[in-house]
């Protein structure tokens, strides 16, 4: 469940039903992110004081035509802007509940940043990214990153986690932590360094999820 305790100044609005979910799906042609459809049922849309929109039912078919995303940057689907430029993006298909961010004359999959890899803790942070966490001086420091989802590649792509993220632990112990999802890979992580690490793993990447843990004092 949303907290949206961190959000100041928020315009919220009454929960989209199923049915309205189903329909936006069938105009667009495509299943919306799974925590996005959540965060629907929530909330239908959010505004913030900052600029920041996150779409509704009402807005999703217009702003997605409006930037071309089906055209430009197929796979994702965007859910949000900043009211200044940055469209805010979601892969379809995937297991995974990362938000990227991109610049809305650019709408290019390769040029996206990753402003948070958990969508639901992002909202709840009030759609902050990283470097507005550090302005307020109170940055995240360590983190859990725990499997969410079997990759695609099997073996092959634990064994790239394993390695990029230098995880000590068996292969064998690895493949079996898959098949008991979600599955805590690693405690105490540097999270700006999961941060960096995760985006570098592209695809295989989404399915991790990075738990925050502490902060610095």
């Amino acid at each position: 469940m949303f907290e949206l305790k961190n959000i100041t100044d928020l315009t919220k609005y009454e929960p989209a039903s199923e049915k309205e979910i189903l329909a936006i799906e069938d105009m667009m042609n495509l299943k919306l992110p799974a925590e996005y459809r959540t965060f629907l049922k929530y909330t239908n849309g959010l505004s913030t004081a900052g600029g920041v929109l996150i779409y509704g039912t009402e807005e999703i078919i217009e702003r997605n035509e409006t930037w071309e995303v089906n055209e430009y940057a197929k796979g994702y689907v965007a859910i949000g802007d900043d009211g200044g430029g940055t469209v805010f993006l979601m892969e379809l298909d995937t297991a995974g509940s990362t938000v990227f961010a991109v610049g809305c004359g650019d709408m290019n999959p390769q040029n996206v940043s990753i402003i948070a890899v958990d969508f639901n803790s992002w909202i709840d942070s009030g759609c902050a990214s990283e470097a507005e966490e550090e302005e307020l001086g109170d940055p995240i420091v360590t983190c859990n990153i725990v499997l969410t989802a079997s990759p695609n590649g099997g073996l092959k792509d634990l064994v790239e986690i394993k390695n990029v993220l230098h995880i000590k632990i068996a292969a064998f112990d690895l493949l079996k932590c898959s098949k008991n999802l979600p599955c805590e890979l690693v405690k105490d992580y540097p999270y700006d360094q999961a941060i960096k690490l995760i985006e570098s793993l592209g695809a295989i990447g989404q399915t991790l999820k990075v738990v925050p843990l502490s902060k610095k004092e």
